[in-house]
């Protein structure tokens, strides 16, 4: 994936493997992070914001304090939008607010917002452009009510690119399915959008947290004028994934802080090892560089097809370390992974091909986090698949079910998946998997032909056998904004109710109920649940608000690996502001607890 453009020489590329990675190389006497070491290297962030989310604080919503965060990951420049022009209609006053901000901090670019749904946007625009002279507008379709078919939109396109603005249309903001109830508002239908950038010539248009489907993103790669931002771009290897697929030039990493946590979108672009030093360098830094600094987009540059040669998959990787403590503090906190998914619907035709090539895929990340253990869940033939020849190959060769746990006896865990839609197959694998051994306790899972409500009476002596067997019991749990999209899935209110009927066995509570604020609040005072970390976005404030209401030895850490990734896992823990102490029994002390009280 190298190109002419984006090549430098040998100490060039040592100087920022070396900066960047600054923590790794020298000796860390306490528990300070990478980020007390600034890198050299200046990387640009597309997407953040400023002032306070609408919906609940975070974290880093204070300028001066996000600044200092962002300077601390080696972020010199971040392109800011402002919160304030999502919902507020006196856009005049957002962009003054925000231009008067970022004028005593000159990291900050400001990004104006113009809404065309409002009456006099044109005013606003020249505001930008004149007044305010800044570089580039924000736009928030589905939150200001219009769609890209809308020709207000079309003229405001053509207008933004004769004034020589670059324009940013954020997808999303958040997670549709935790959306506060009152305000769902679905992600942006990018369908029209090549159509409408062919009638915009010299468009420059850069799409925020998106995350569309294969086949629309390769639709969108042949316009020239379409860039993205990294902040929602999902799994391990993803963002090299999503480098490969664009033509040159068109990835810029974008954090969408402080709403998301900026160490997360950082360690996703390196956590795979994927991207050689030159992509890494054009993703963190050139490609904004260009975008921000074209007049008019370089045609020949922006169609090119990137092609990743022999010579360049020969490139070392440097080794990072941005954005994550340091590998001293990481081996001291002994990660212990309880939510580890490699082809969790379906493990391959043969029984574990796709298995052991997902956990394959996983080991960068896992080296780069440093972790002693992970637990996975197995399918064991029971009809927790809709394949009916796996399912017969699982029970009739159960060799073919260990096979992972016998080639990394010293890195996996297992806890089988439970069918509670079939009692009596369950019972029966309790007794060959948990009491004969070797796996440690059993999921309950939340889709597909197993997924049955927790509440319902065939639990009961599941829970019973399981706890004479002392099993470890994790339990899917979600709470959708809009209800339930199928009638298997459990809450953790129902997890609680479940949990009242069996106080003295513990159980899991996986996702935390992905939207975490109610589910924290709805396990609250069931002292025999425990919250796991993993399968949402990285949205900040999260720890901190289930520290406060459980303590942090009723949470344990998952990574959801190979789906999820490493930084929007790691960080969620990592990034913190909680104690090293409540940190490691989190990441690691709290799960070894749970699974040696279990051999007790």
């Amino acid at each position: 994936m190298n190109s002419p453009d984006c090549e430098f020489n040998r100490r060039e590329f040592l100087t920022i493997a070396s900066a960047v990675s600054l923590t790794a190389s020298v000796r860390i006497k306490s528990t300070l992070s990478a980020e007390n070491q600034p890198p050299v290297l200046k990387i640009i962030d597309t997407n953040v914001s400023l002032f306070q989310w609408p919906f609940r604080r975070v974290p880093l919503d204070g300028t001066q304090t996000l600044v200092k965060k962002l300077q601390a990951l080696g972020i010199e420049q971040a392109w800011a939008g402002s919160y304030e022009g999502i919902l507020h209609r006196d856009i005049t006053s957002v962009n003054q607010r925000l231009t008067d901000e970022c004028r005593d901090f000159p990291q900050l670019t400001p990004i104006g917002t113009i809404n065309p749904s409002l009456p006099g946007w044109e005013h606003d625009l020249q505001q930008c452009i004149q007044k305010h002279q800044i570089p580039g507008i924000r736009l928030h379709p589905n939150y200001h009510g219009y769609t890209l078919t809308d020709p207000r939109l079309l003229a405001l396109l053509k207008q933004a690119t004769t004034a020589g603005l670059f324009v940013q249309l954020a997808a999303s903001l958040e997670d549709i399915r935790t959306q506060h109830q009152s305000l769902q508002v679905p992600d942006v239908d990018l369908t029209p959008l090549p159509d409408l950038a062919a009638k915009v010539p010299g468009l420059r248009l850069q799409l925020l947290n998106t995350k569309a489907r294969p086949d629309l993103i390769n639709k969108l790669s042949q316009a020239p004028g379409i860039f993205f931002d990294t902040a929602r771009v999902e799994s391990t290897d993803g963002v090299p994934s999503f480098v490969e697929r664009l033509p040159a030039g068109r990835v810029l990493f974008g954090s969408h802080a402080p709403f998301l946590i900026p160490e997360a979108a950082l360690v996703r672009v390196y956590e795979s090892s994927i991207l050689d030093s030159a992509d890494l360098r054009s993703v963190l830094t050139d490609n904004a560089t260009q975008f921000l600094s074209a007049s008019k987009p370089n045609q020949d540059s922006a169609v090119k097809i990137k092609v990743k040669t022999q010579d360049s998959k020969k490139t070392t990787p440097p080794r990072l370390a941005a954005g994550l403590p340091g590998n001293e503090v990481l081996e001291g906190y002994r990660i212990w992974d309880s939510y580890f998914t490699p082809a969790h619907s379906h493990p391959g035709r043969d029984g574990s091909s796709s298995l052991i090539a997902e956990i394959e895929r996983a080991m960068p990340a896992i080296n780069i986090g440093k972790f002693e253990k992970l637990c996975y869940f197995p399918h064991v033939g029971i009809g927790t698949t809709t394949d009916r020849e796996l399912e017969q190959k699982l029970k009739s060769h159960p060799e073919i079910i260990e096979k992972p746990l016998k080639r990394w006896p010293d890195l996996l865990l297992g806890m089988i998946q439970l069918n509670a839609n079939n009692v009596t197959a369950s019972l029966e694998a309790l007794n060959r998997w948990l009491q004969d051994g070797p796996m440690r306790g059993v999921y309950f899972p939340g889709g597909g032909p197993a997924a049955l409500t927790c509440t319902h009476r065939n639990f009961d002596p599941l829970i019973e056998r399981i706890a004479e067997l002392n099993g470890v019991i994790m339990q899917h749990t979600w709470f959708i904004t809009g209800g339930k999209k199928s009638p298997g899935m459990s809450t953790p209110t129902e997890l609680a109710v479940l949990a009242k009927r069996f106080p003295q066995q513990k159980f899991i509570c996986a996702h935390s109920g992905g939207e975490w604020e109610r589910g924290i609040r709805a396990v609250r005072d069931s002292e025999n649940i425990l919250v796991e970390t993993s399968g949402f976005d990285p949205t900040a404030g999260f720890i901190e608000m289930a520290v406060r209401e459980l303590g942090a030895n009723r949470i344990i850490f998952g990574s959801h690996l190979p789906s999820r990734s490493l930084g929007t896992e790691l960080c969620k823990v990592t990034a913190a502001q909680i104690s090293e102490a409540d940190k490691s029994l989190i990441l690691g002390t709290n799960f070894r607890q749970l699974l040696t009280a279990e051999t007790d």
